[in-house]
């Protein structure tokens, strides 16, 4: 499945179709003014595979239970004397992205 490709199943899902191909979201602890959050529809996506489940960041392979677009999620962040920084992207896969983290072996 080609994100671009008009026919595509994530266009013509309720949760996917509210989704980017790309979205970002930033928060910064101590200055809640430019904050900014994930869509909803993001917290709606099934954990496949965790990627680094004892990092300390996030990455993250997800899927919409509904047409089976996968994701990939991954976390940033800094620590700062006046307050963390915290970034979260999603990203949607074409299919033979996905497979790449499908076919990877898993964390030991």
């Amino acid at each position: 499945m080609d994100p671009r490709n008009n026919d595509a199943p994530h266009l013509h899902c309720p949760t996917c179709s509210t989704l980017s191909d790309q979205e970002y979201a930033y928060q910064k602890y101590g200055s809640e003014d430019g904050n900014s959050f994930l869509p909803a529809a993001a917290d709606r996506l099934a954990i496949i595979r965790d990627l680094q489940p004892w990092g300390s960041r996030s990455l993250q392979l997800r899927q919409c239970q509904q047409c089976g677009t996968y994701y990939l999620y991954r976390t940033d962040y800094e620590y700062l004397v006046n307050g963390s920084e915290d970034e979260q992207f999603l990203t949607r896969l074409a299919a033979d992205q996905a497979r790449e983290y499908l076919d990877r072996p898993p964390a030991a």
